[in-house]
């Protein structure tokens, strides 16, 4: 692991391929479940650079695809998995659309790049940094490197969502349930380490949150209109709507200090779990007469990747006490991860060693934002194989930005997986 060893690197990265690549990936649209055409795509990269492409698929239309190279070494050549998600934002029909963005919004920004900076969810999310590390293994195989252990990189469907709740239930409303959990029990991969290849802003963190949803229904009666007796004081209404007040400025209290008391910190990352309701549902408006009796708030909760969610469940439960007649259901449940301290240091080691080499720079630990939201390295650190996650900016990333990315990944693939005893000069 020489300079020289980057110059070379660096002397073959093709920047504008880079750049072509990183457009057309990103330009295609792939909202949340309906990935297959950016797979396609990355299938095809793949095929045309030798890295024997093959789809791991729980539903043929969200097809993971994984490509290998390397493996020239012994049966103790250490093996590394690099993984970015294929779906964005988005992907929702009009008649949901409208409940979740107002009137006017500004669109999102197109995918484009114009001196040098990227614009366009898709770039910073997560189709900028896979193009990264598939470069990265072209690059190898430029060098004429031929890797002891094997790196795979995999392009993923379902990371961002959705969650099958409520009457959208069944694999094809899924999103987690057939991304990265998909892949690890049915993808062949069993890597000693992995990387998720998100924007971080060239830092790292080794944990990462979940989350859990929440219903809150809050119960009561139907009330004829004209019998209705409009004087009745909020608490304790009877129409359940009068009382979504409450359970909110109670909720809204609350969140605050569940931030403090559950915040996480390692060496190598701080978690700050988050709360916030994000949806609300209740009574027929196209008939009203009757008014309703019930109606829900939905509440996505952070979890550290020590918090129980059964634990999460009785503290809400003591925060709503006196709220009325209400249930409390968890609908959704994904567990955060941490990597042992121990077993993920060689991994850091192979980063902190490609930080030096290509920026110059010490690795740092990332903003606590990226170990507070879900990433899939948390499913790899759930299950005992040491995980981080690392990239480039997230925010307008450039060019150059890009290209310290590709060398990284490469940097650390080679220190990772090392180099066949006939390549070692």
């Amino acid at each position: 692991m020489t300079d020289a060893l980057t110059r070379r690197l660096d002397a073959l990265l093709d920047r504008n391929l880079l750049r072509r690549r990183i457009l057309e990936l990103c330009s295609i649209a792939s909202p949340q479940g309906h990935e297959r055409e950016a797979g396609e795509y990355v299938e095809r990269w793949m095929a045309e650079e030798g890295f024997r492409p093959r789809r791991v698929a729980a539903v043929p239309e969200r097809f993971h695809v994984v490509g290998t190279l390397g493996g020239h070494g012994t049966a103790s050549s250490r093996e590394l998995l690099m993984a970015s998600h294929l779906d964005t934002e988005g992907g929702l029909d009009p008649q949901d659309a409208r409940w979740c963005v107002p009137p006017g919004a500004t669109p999102e920004e197109p995918v484009a790049e114009r001196d040098g900076v990227f614009t366009g969810a898709a770039v910073a999310n997560d189709r900028g940094p896979m193009a990264c590390f598939l470069m990265a293994g072209s690059l190898i195989q430029k060098a004429g490197i031929r890797l002891a252990g094997r790196l795979h990189m995999a392009a993923c469907p379902g990371e961002i969502g959705p969650d099958p709740v409520d009457g959208r239930e069944g694999v094809a409303q899924s999103g987690k349930d057939v991304g990265a959990a998909y892949l690890l029990a049915n993808g062949g991969i069993a890597p000693d380490f992995m990387i998720a290849a998100e924007g971080t802003d060239f830092a790292v963190t080794a944990q990462g949150a979940g989350y859990a949803i929440f219903r809150l229904s809050l119960y009561g009666e139907q009330i004829f209109t004209p019998l209705f007796d409009a004087s009745l004081p909020l608490k304790d209404h009877p129409n359940p709507v009068y009382r979504l007040g409450d359970a909110i400025a109670r909720l809204h209290a609350w969140a605050p200090c569940f931030e403090q008391a559950h915040r996480f910190e390692t060496a190598w990352g701080t978690t700050i779990p988050k709360v916030q309701i994000g949806a609300i549902r209740g009574g027929l408006p196209y008939a009203l007469g009757g008014g309703t009796g019930v109606c829900a708030l939905y509440v996505e909760v952070g979890l550290s990747a020590i918090d129980r969610v059964q634990d999460i469940r009785r503290e809400m439960e003591v925060v709503l006490d006196g709220i009325g007649p209400y249930a409390l259901d968890c609908v959704a449940y994904r567990q955060g991860g941490v990597a042992d301290e121990t077993a993920v240091t060689p991994l850091l080691g192979a980063l902190a060693t490609a930080s030096r080499a290509v920026r110059g720079a010490e690795l740092e630990v990332a903003d606590p934002v990226y170990a507070s939201m879900w990433r899939d390295h948390n499913v790899y650190n759930r299950a005992g194989i040491p995980a981080v996650t690392f990239g480039p900016r997230r925010w307008r990333p450039t060019l150059d930005d890009f290209v310290t990315a590709t060398l990284l990944f490469a940097r650390t693939a080679i220190e990772v997986c090392g180099v066949a005893a006939s390549e070692v000069q």
